[in-house]
């Protein structure tokens, strides 16, 4: 009896594990679908973007307006606090026009490794290992992640990737530091962009510093009804 009760609950643990870990994906999972199904296109929004690069600052002030004919939906405000000229307008709208502003959550989230990190009474938080492809095959195994959920929209708040080890993304390249974070709000059940950080410092050729940091905030959205697209 004791050997059989042992059994018993031995797989009895094991299916209330796969049961978990599958309840949990299929959360994660419908969060994800809720971001992808948010009609971007339809959202006015400010965009401000502060970045530095081997110790050059740039700032930029912009707004997004999707009813405007393509090549003239991103409209540059200030750049590095002023006016932008009639060039420096038209090359950023032309640039952003070409990149957009979409985000992929799906190569950010890995939602078939989960482990639960932590939860309160409105969120739920897990970690799982990261593989993005534009860091290169050698940060496999060196980034974690995490996804913060709210439970009672099931939706997206927060995203966190940070690299545990050195890596290389290209020849030549080693980066000791990487972060990146992601926040997002909900606006008429519309998981929308609220901010993005990314910070990553190393070398290159073994002597030119690498230091770059980026921040970006999404505000001032505004919803477009039918007649105004």
């Amino acid at each position: 009896m004791t050997i059989r009760h042992a059994i018993y609950t031995c797989l009895l643990a094991t299916f209330s594990t796969l049961a978990f870990e599958d309840t949990h994906q299929k959360f994660v999972e419908k969060a994800i679908a809720k971001f992808q199904a948010t009609e971007r296109h339809k959202w006015t929004f400010t965009y401000h973007n502060n970045e530095v690069e081997e110790g050059e600052k740039t700032e930029v002030y912009a707004q997004y307006l999707p009813q405007k004919p393509r090549g003239e939906r991103w409209q540059l405000l200030k750049f590095n606090g002023v006016p932008p000229t009639q060039q420096q307008a038209k090359k950023f709208a032309s640039n952003r026009e070409n990149e957009g502003y979409s985000i992929r959550l799906t190569e950010l989230i890995n939602p078939n490794s989960l482990s639960l990190q932590g939860e309160t009474s409105q969120t739920i938080t897990f970690s799982y290992p990261v593989q993005l492809a534009d860091l290169g095959k050698d940060a496999i195994g060196k980034l974690t992640g995490s996804v913060t959920i709210n439970k009672s929209t099931a939706s997206i708040e927060e995203v966190n990737i940070i690299n545990t080890d050195e890596f290389s993304p290209v020849a030549l390249a080693d980066i000791r530091h990487f972060k990146l974070n992601m926040q997002f709000q909900t606006i008429k059940n519309s998981v929308l962009p609220k901010s993005t950080y990314m910070e990553m410092n190393g070398t290159f050729s073994f002597f030119i510093d690498i230091e770059e940091t980026s921040k970006t905030t999404f505000s001032n959205y505004q919803f477009l009804e039918l007649n105004q697209l």
